[in-house]
């Protein structure tokens, strides 16, 4: 099957990663989205698409991170958390929920799949949790700017697209992993804003000038 490229924004905000999860059984979306743009949407990605909202807000990829078989939330409001277990229930999906300051767990924590990158900020406690309720290795992401795994990573096909300004000493631990090494949305360094991506297909936010474009498609191989 050829992978689908399309080029998105919504209502003029091109860092489209904000508003989704992905993988490869379902996508995640605010609930601020027409018809049309899901149908674009779910034909591009091939999966069913769910709207809802997180903490009362269109912010889902702020605050969801996952991969194909686990997804991470904080603590949510209870008819939030219902419409989260239906969707994982349903996709044989393990829901995590996780109640910590750094509630923007989206933005903080990248899954792969036999790793999790996270923020080095998070306490020690937090990342004995995080390593037992998921069973994977965890990878501390430190830099002084740039520490937020989740908005500096994106990880899809088992590999990681990572910022340009991440050096080769912070990604030495799962160097063999990277497939490519960029920005996006015009020389933004949060790669995980501006591409939103499964097996079958990605989204690239709509800003991202063509050698942006050019670099995500053919090291992730979506070509």
């Amino acid at each position: 099957m050829t992978n689908k490229v399309a080029l998105m924004e919504f209502e003029g905000n091109a860092n489209i990663g904000l508003f989704f999860f992905v993988n490869d059984k379902f996508a995640i979306l605010g609930k601020q989205v027409d018809e049309k743009k899901k149908k674009e949407i779910e034909n591009v990605l091939d999966v069913p698409v769910y709207t809802l909202q997180v903490l009362s807000t269109d912010l889902i990829g702020v605050f969801l991170s996952g991969n194909n078989d686990i997804l991470l939330s904080p603590q949510l409001y209870e008819h939030e958390l219902k419409q989260l277990e239906e969707i994982c229930s349903k996709h044989d999906m393990k829901l995590i929920q996780i109640e910590d300051k750094l509630n923007t767990l989206g933005n903080n924590i990248c899954v792969g799949d036999e790793e999790i990158l996270i923020n080095s900020n998070y306490s020690r406690q937090f990342k004995d949790h995080i390593k037992k309720a998921t069973n994977l290795k965890v990878i501390e992401l430190n830099h002084s700017e740039f520490s937020s795994a989740g908005a500096v990573c994106t990880f899809v096909k088992g590999k990681y697209y990572v910022s340009q300004e991440l050096n080769e000493e912070m990604v030495k631990d799962f160097i063999d992993k990277i497939a490519g090494v960029g920005s996006i949305n015009s020389g933004s360094p949060f790669v995980a804003s501006g591409i939103v991506a499964n097996n079958n297909g990605i989204l690239i936010g709509s800003l991202s000038s063509t050698v942006e474009i050019q670099e995500v498609v053919e090291n992730l191989d979506y070509l």
